[in-house]
């Protein structure tokens, strides 16, 4: 079947999809190569865990793509006509990620990954609208963690009104997009319970901004519901060279071949709810932090008069427990081994966000030589490493969750820096993961002069708690008294 044969029977494939992005050649190039198939609702086109076979185009129809995250089942992303679904495991021929499923009847044009592979080497092209629209989505997860979507009903607005923007049908009064979903989908899709999305659907409704049938659900006034959500009020600017806490976390491994975009996506969106949720339980709010976007990780400025020993501890200790549960339950594609550094100095904002030395400093701690090999030689959730300031005023004598004995002092050199600093790696052997950051420590060049605190150097301590103990995960938390 010929490209020009397969075209009129399109249903409105989007400008910005994978084949109208396409020349005519490259058209018909994968219409050759391609056999048309159709699904019924609910039909699994690709099973998360199983090697690719095929790849598809969506010729009419949606899907939608889901990943187990902590446990439950949860749609990451949905495609519609003209986007390309599979390709990432395809091409690098590992396991698929995540599991597809049509959403209503579909009709795909599917193509077998070897024949995909010889399709992609034979057009360059064709290689460049596969990178070019994966550095578009990880654009429009950047834009949605960037947001206030705190509220369920904001997260649905946004996410219902850039998928109309995107992949609607133009009409005089606008984009209009008519959904085969339910409300069950929907609240898998936004990370909300049944019964919200319910509530939120009626109130939209009765306001005429969208219509519902059974398992349908169409967008009226694209606009009004772009006025629901609300975009996060601009960070207040830090005052200008005072001395600020800076954490600076990086994912590992994040553009790795094992990942496609929508592995990507999963792994940003849980990193963020992580930090937030570490963050407020910690004492430290994350709305009053500036934080900026790194792609595969975050730099945050803590303000100057919240204490740095609350982002030390219990901080660290919260984020390796988390760390821990979400990579118990995660496969190994959005799997998250995270690198952190923290250090403390004067901070410079100059309209278009932070800099100076503490930050650069701190930068080079994250991306250091010993940093990455504790974590890739540990196997660990996280890679610590504290700058020797931070260690000699917070942690050496922290009588909270974070041990000083864990860490391990290593001297390195990067660029024009000459650093010290501590280094300590979160595993549930900290005895093992002590070694291997004594490992790394006596493998570096310039060695390190300074010892770890030994048992001795702590005065003896007896704590004990008094009103509620709470068991939380990993960690027992209460009011404890120390006494020495």
């Amino acid at each position: 079947m010929t490209a020009s044969e397969m075209q009129p029977r399109w249903h409105h494939p989007p400008v910005r999809s994978f084949w109208k992005s396409l020349g005519p050649a490259e058209r018909a190039a994968y219409a050759q190569e391609a056999t048309e198939q159709r699904f019924q609702p609910g039909t699994v086109l690709f099973h998360e865990g199983t090697y690719a076979s095929h790849v598809m185009v969506i010729k009419t129809g949606w899907a939608t793509i889901s990943a187990y995250i902590d446990g439950q089942e949860r749609i990451i992303a949905i495609r519609g006509p003209g986007d390309l679904i599979g390709e990432r495991a395809g091409l690098t021929r590992l396991v698929r990620s995540a599991t597809v499923a049509a959403l209503g009847d579909v009709t795909g044009m599917v193509v077998p990954a070897k024949r995909f592979r010889r399709l992609i080497a034979q057009h360059s092209s064709m290689r460049r609208v596969l990178e070019s629209q994966e550095r578009d989505r990880l654009a429009e997860d950047d834009k949605f963690l960037g947001g206030d979507v705190a509220a369920a009903e904001h997260r649905l607005a946004y996410l219902l009104r850039e998928l109309t923007v995107r992949r609607g049908q133009q009409t005089p009064a606008g984009p209009t997009l008519s959904l085969p979903i339910s409300p069950d989908e929907i609240a898998r899709w936004v990370d909300a319970n049944a019964e919200e999305i319910g509530r939120i659907l009626g109130a939209w409704r009765r306001r005429g901004l969208i219509s519902t049938k059974r398992h349908r659900l169409r967008i009226i006034d694209v606009r009004r519901l772009g006025e629901i959500y609300r975009p996060a009020a601009p960070q207040p600017p830090m005052p200008s060279g005072l001395n600020c806490s800076i954490f600076y976390v990086d994912v590992a491994e994040f553009g790795a071949l094992h990942r496609d975009e929508s592995d990507r996506q999963v792994v940003r969106k849980r990193l963020y709810e992580i930090l937030r949720q570490v963050f407020d339980r910690s004492g430290v709010r994350w709305d009053v932090c500036h934080h900026e976007d790194r792609g595969d990780g975050v730099l945050v400025v803590v303000p100057p008069e919240l204490p740095t020993r609350s982002v030390a501890d219990p901080l660290l200790a919260l984020l390796a427990a988390e760390l821990r549960r979400h990579n118990r339950r995660a496969s190994a594609a959005v799997r998250i081994q995270l690198r952190a550094a923290l250090h403390v100095g004067p901070v410079t904002w100059d309209g278009e966000g932070v800099n100076g030395d503490a930050i650069i400093h701190t930068a080079r701690m994250l991306d250091s030589p010993p940093l990455r090999r504790a974590l890739r030689m540990a196997r660990a959730d996280l890679a610590f490493m504290a700058s020797d300031y931070v260690f000699d005023t917070v942690l050496r004598h922290s009588p909270g969750l974070v041990d000083a004995r864990e860490f391990a002092p290593v001297r390195f050199a990067l660029k024009e820096s000459q650093i010290t600093a501590w280094l300590q790696v979160a595993s549930s052997d900290p005895a093992a993961a002590h070694s291997v950051a004594e490992a790394v420590a006596a493998s570096e060049p310039a060695g390190a002069s300074r010892s770890a605190p030994e048992r001795g150097d702590r005065p003896a301590t007896h704590a004990h708690f008094h009103e509620a103990v709470r068991v939380k995960g990993d960690l027992v938390l209460g009011d404890k008294i120390i006494e020495r």
